[in-house]
């Protein structure tokens, strides 16, 4: 049977057509993709150059990325190098750490390999070369990896001895928390990344023999991989490897993984429900998001991907069905998805790190995953590719300025895994962070996942489309890049965003041209205008909206864009009950919070009250925080009194006083000791 599976996993490499050109590939490599309408610009086509997000990828180049390497490779810490390592027989040694950390550590090879790109640095590209090197001579002749299988259970290990990897016996099955498929996907995705920044095709030869492995046990054994019922990076990874090499039998392994999916049940005993991994329902006849809030953002993302290069209206029905439950009844103002690090289903399947039911939104025990609100980033950029809609843009940018930036520290060294929404110390349901990052955590997937998206921030600025260019993101950079037809474009905008929403944005063209710049209009914005070379603009710019302003363009061009950031207080829905006569905070992209260190000696943030017609002042603290626009105002505050064994107690008669409070950006939270912190706020709102 290996044998034929050899012979299979050779002819069939020898149809697959080649790789595209390495360079005409941006992060997604969708400009073939015939139902994205949007077409990702090159990887290297827009470089931020000051600002918010040129200070993130500075950090990232040189502090981030250097410092995950360091963990990745120390052998008494991560161990992941090291597993590889042995793997390949270079070291003595057993597998420690968890069934995913391959995965992770392909995330960090993806962020090196993003920073090269960016960089250019030679020595980059010779690390890359020597870690993939040591990955290659890992894998085994049939194109399996793992390490953990490979190397066996050592006494560090934390798995169940039933696990077995799917390709070594005549019935091949893995109970699923071996993460097979999650570090097959994340190799994949890596490697295409690694191919379009480099050109060279080392890794890509690495996961082809992998996608190659899991369609001939499609072929072979189909059983084995819909019974699967963990994390699902692979959807997004073999697509993508279809993408790059052409081999259209990557897609229709994916295709039939979507038509399986909810088809299996987990085995009677299994620890976690059928829920947990959305296996209870089929894709195409789901109508709300249950279970791990993480792998359903992948899985969602890579069914996008899939509806993307079929146009199968059954699936993209699904997914819409899918993102309004989210988006209306379960995510939260900072964009995280997640609510329960335990907890049941509707169907009472247990479930954990999981979406919660319709409006349940906690505050201070919500799990909110790092990785989970960056996977919601990645499913709402795909349904923003298909045509171009603002409200898929708009909660990309939410997660990227709040909930997956608050998963690391101002020092790039220290990490959340969960991003809660209130913490207060000695709370009996804090999370499991409890208001501290830490140096490292033994479960080490978000920490990767947050470095190598801020490592590739610039791929999401800017589209492109039959029309012309897409301005997603704002902020100071520069754009050089060519529209569909081939003609060559140059953009260079300048703008403090988000601590201001003046954006000015240059014109380089060779010749004048004729095409529309597709400018976002933010959904918090309420009074936006425009202008061209100083003429006003007089069309309506609608919130929650991409304005098309066409005209035939020359170098020179200056277009203005102003979005007036206005402090808003936000209100949930009254069915939300830990949210109800609460208010949130928003200045443009930002959900702001209040930590008790800016208070004074004595009060806490359960004592503050905020009047409905405070006034926050806007104020930028260059030495605060590595610079950031701070919102003062007066606030009341109630007395603090003793609630020691009481439970419930009369009201108490308490005039409530003024407060000087200061807030800041909810994703710099934690970076001043421990202290407490809360987004949601008591509203009076007397007259």
């Amino acid at each position: 049977m290996k044998l034929v599976r050899l012979v299979l996993i050779v002819l069939c490499a020898a149809i697959a057509s080649g790789p595209l050109d390495a360079q005409e590939q941006g992060l997604i490599n969708n400009a073939k993709t015939p139902h994205m309408k949007l077409k990702c610009v090159n990887l290297t086509a827009c470089q931020w150059t000051d600002g918010f997000w040129a200070d993130k990828v500075k950090a990232c180049h040189d502090i981030m990325i250097p410092h995950l390497g360091k963990l990745m490779g120390d052998p008494e810490i991560i161990h992941a190098y090291d597993n590889f390592r042995v793997a390949a027989g270079l070291i003595e040694g057993e597998f420690r750490g968890w069934s995913f950390t391959d995965g992770d550590f392909y995330k960090y090879v993806e962020a090196l390999s993003c920073e090269y790109a960016v960089s250019n640095d030679k020595a980059i590209d010779q690390k890359l070369d020597a870690i993939i090197a040591v990955i290659a001579k890992a894998q085994r002749d049939d194109g399996y990896i793992h390490t953990m299988i490979q190397i066996g259970y050592g006494k560090s290990g934390f798995l169940h001895e039933q696990e077995r990897e799917f390709s070594s016996t005549n019935e091949p099955f893995t109970a699923g928390g071996s993460h097979e498929y999650y570090n097959f996907g994340h190799l994949m995705t890596a490697a295409c990344v690694h191919y379009r920044a480099t050109g060279k095709r080392n890794f890509l030869d690495v996961a082809i023999k992998t996608s190659d492995l899991l369609y001939s046990m499609y072929k072979e054994h189909p059983q084995t991989l819909i019974a699967a019922e963990w994390n699902p990076p692979h959807y997004m990874g073999l697509v993508e490897m279809y993408r790059t090499t052409g081999d259209k039998r990557y897609l229709e392994v994916v295709e039939f993984l979507v038509l399986k999916r909810g088809t299996v049940r987990p085995e009677p005993g299994s620890f976690k429900g059928a829920d947990h991994s959305q296996k209870r329902t089929p894709i195409r006849k789901e109508v709300e998001a249950v279970g791990h809030a993480g792998h359903g953002n992948y899985l969602f993302a890579g069914v996008v991907d899939v509806y993307s290069e079929t146009g199968e209206t059954a699936l993209l029905d699904a997914m819409e069905r899918i993102w309004q439950d989210v988006a209306k009844r379960k995510m939260y103002v900072t964009g995280a998805t997640g609510a329960h690090h335990y907890g049941l289903s509707v169907n009472h399947d247990k479930v954990s790190e999981a979406y919660g039911k319709s409006y349940e939104l906690p505050n201070a025990d919500t799990y909110n995953e790092t990785c989970a609100n960056i996977g919601n980033a990645m499913w709402n950029w795909r349904m923003f590719l298909l045509d171009g809609e603002a409200r898929f843009a708009d909660i990309v940018e939410l997660v990227f300025y709040n909930s997956a930036l608050s998963g690391i520290a101002l020092d790039g060294k220290h990490y959340f895994y969960t991003n809660p929404l209130r913490h207060v110390h000695d709370h009996p349901h804090a999370t499991k962070d409890n208001g501290s990052r830490n140096p490292f955590m033994s479960v080490f997937c978000c920490p990767p996942n947050i470095i190598r998206t801020i490592a590739e921030i610039n791929n999401y600025a800017y589209t492109t489309s039959d029309e012309g260019v897409w301005v997603n993101l704002y902020g100071s950079n520069v754009l050089d890049t060519k529209l569909a037809d081939g003609s060559e474009l140059k953009l260079t905008q300048s703008s403090d965003y988000p601590w201001n929403g003046s954006v000015k944005i240059s014109v380089e063209v060779p010749a004048s041209k004729e095409f529309s710049m597709m400018l976002r209009i933010p959904g918090w914005v309420q009074e936006a205008s425009l202008s061209v070379n100083g003429q006003a603009v007089d069309d309506e710019l609608l919130p929650g909206s991409f304005f098309g302003l066409k005209r035939t363009w020359s170098t020179g061009d200056v277009v203005e864009l102003e979005l007036p950031m206005t402090p808003q207080l936000i209100e949930a829905n009254p069915f939300v009950e830990h949210a109800r006569n609460q208010i949130a905070v928003k200045r443009g992209p930002l959900v702001y919070c209040l930590e008790s260190v800016d208070l004074p000696d004595g009060v806490g943030v359960h004592d503050v009250v905020i009047p409905a017609d405070i006034n926050l002042r806007p104020r930028f603290d260059e030495s605060l925080l590595s610079g950031v626009v701070v919102l003062e105002g007066e606030a009341d505050r109630v007395n603090k009194t003793d609630w020691s064994n009481q439970l419930y107690r009369p009201l108490s008669k308490n005039r409530a006083k003024p407060v000087s409070i200061r807030m800041i950006p909810y994703y710099a939270w934690s970076n001043r000791g421990q202290t407490d912190m809360t987004v949601w706020m008591p509203l009076d709102a007397a007259e």
